[in-house]
């Protein structure tokens, strides 16, 4: 993520317009750089060195953003050196805000529905298939359309790669939002896109959240695009060689974020309407809970 807002502070996205087709081919071509560099850059840091320092710096996202051609989509490969080198040694989010404005961000997986299919007896829950986040060999893609090289290999004792990012935003070092999402590999993209819905282009956190949005793993699998986007904005897209993949409101393949806001006393939650994954409530003093207008004693 951090990588991503380096990229795109290079660009005035305010400027160019919440979907419009400057706007979504930038959003989209760092997308593709960065999970070009993620698939060999990271993995369980007990057992390769990651390069966060340079992954992270303002410079290499200036260097990233130079990169991006605005009358072509290209395929991105990982930036040389980038890679993680060896050494020793089904999705929920919620999000919690207190009075003081203490946040918490908590995202939880099974990873593929029904996760390896195997309930434990007499405690009702499902035990992960989260083996399925490594790499059963350096190139191939796994089931949520991913590959990844040598670093995210499968070890005794190793933790895979995971695209669960619970996270916290702060403001002249204050916490004022906290935003977390479900959707595999789509949550990283789900939730960039949202940060930039509320801080790029001035939207509150419901409609940030329920706006149509865009994921772009790589050039080949093309830009996942919800509807509402301007037929030109498509068109445009299309004619830089993007291949467009628009999906219907309720696809599967989309991220489901939720989160929180905190702004001059007030808290604004909101929740994705993609899937009936709750929404946004408040807890009384006297124990009562309130959810969208209505109250339970």
């Amino acid at each position: 993520m951090i990588q991503m807002l380096n990229v795109l502070e290079n660009f005035d996205m305010a400027l160019l317009g919440r979907g419009s087709a400057d706007g979504l081919h930038i959003i989209t071509e760092t997308m593709k750089m960065m999970y070009a560099d993620r698939s060999v850059a990271m993995g369980d840091p007990d057992f390769v060195k990651i390069d966060l320092e340079r992954l992270t710096s303002k410079a290499y996202g200036r260097e990233l953003a130079g990169r991006i051609r605005m009358d072509l989509a290209q395929d991105y490969r990982p930036t040389p050196g980038i890679e993680a080198v060896p050494q020793e040694g089904c999705t929920t989010n919620f999000t919690v805000m207190d009075r003081n404005g203490n946040m918490l961000s908590q995202t939880q997986t099974i990873r593929n529905n029904w996760g390896c299919g195997v309930v434990v007896p007499g405690r009702g829950f499902i035990l992960n298939n989260n083996l399925a986040d490594f790499s059963a060999r350096a190139g191939s893609r796994t089931s949520q359309g991913l590959s990844y090289g040598a670093a995210n290999a499968v070890r005794p004792g190793k933790t895979p790669l995971s695209s669960m990012m619970p996270s916290i935003l702060t403001q002249n070092g204050e916490p004022f939002m906290t935003i977390g999402s479900a959707g595999g590999p789509r949550i990283i993209s789900s939730i960039l896109t949202t940060i930039l819905n509320v801080l790029d282009y001035g939207l509150g956190l419901d409609a940030a959240v329920r706006a149509p949005s865009v994921c772009c793993l790589s050039q080949s699998q093309g830009i996942e695009m919800d509807e509402g986007f301007s037929p030109d904005t498509v068109r445009l897209l299309e004619a830089r060689g993007h291949l467009i993949r628009q999906v219907p409101p309720y696809g599967v393949i989309k991220g489901w974020v939720n989160g929180i806001i905190r702004r001059d006393g007030l808290f604004f939650p909101a929740s994705s309407f993609r899937a009936e994954n709750g929404g946004g409530g408040v807890l009384l003093d006297d124990g009562s809970f309130c959810s969208d207008g209505i109250c339970f004693g």
